[in-house]
């Protein structure tokens, strides 16, 4: 494998030594040992990678210089927001009233609105992730059993004691 001489042994070693980003720390180790001349094997077995992934570092190297070997995750600002902050307003504006079919608002009542009002389609998804950001709590009621005796419980609740005075052990031993 042949490494450009973009730095020297020496200073690639520099770089090892002195890199805070592990992933930068790592992708030199693995130039380092390619320039004394260690296979793509063996420093794959050393920095416990794949012989590939070896390879592309070298050429990735070679290509760019160090910069190349930078960890770019970094400055990646990820993908724009699916309603600006005026539509998120709106949004926000909206669910402070009731749905227009009345009852709780829910995840497909808002994508619906979305839709309609702002000309957006989207899916659940980012409808859910906008309204956990603006603060808002998935409301669910408390289950019950279909088969509820309301009555049987109701007389329970005032016939038994409450756990706090019983006495002793609860396995009953």
């Amino acid at each position: 494998m042949t490494v450009a001489d973009h730095l020297t042994l020496n200073e690639l070693w520099r770089r090892v030594k002195k890199a805070k980003d592990p992933i930068e720390k790592h992708r030199f180790l693995a130039v380092y040992h390619a320039k004394r001349g260690l296979t793509a094997k063996e420093i794959a077995r050393i920095t416990l990678n794949t012989p590939r992934w070896v390879q592309e570092t070298v050429r990735r190297y070679n290509r760019e210089g160090p910069e190349g070997l930078r960890d770019k995750r970094h400055q990646n600002p990820g993908q724009k927001p699916k309603l600006t902050p005026e539509e998120q307003r709106k949004v926000l504006e909206a669910l402070q009233a009731p749905p227009p079919d009345g009852g709780l608002w829910t995840g497909p009542k808002l994508r619906g609105w979305v839709e309609r009002e702002l000309g957006k389609k989207l899916s659940l998804y980012p409808i859910y992730r906008l309204l956990h950001e603006m603060g808002f709590a998935l409301r669910v009621p408390r289950p019950r059993h279909a088969k509820v005796d309301g009555e049987a419980q109701e007389a329970f609740k005032k016939t038994s004691s409450p756990r706090s005075r019983r006495r002793g052990p609860r396995g009953g031993g």
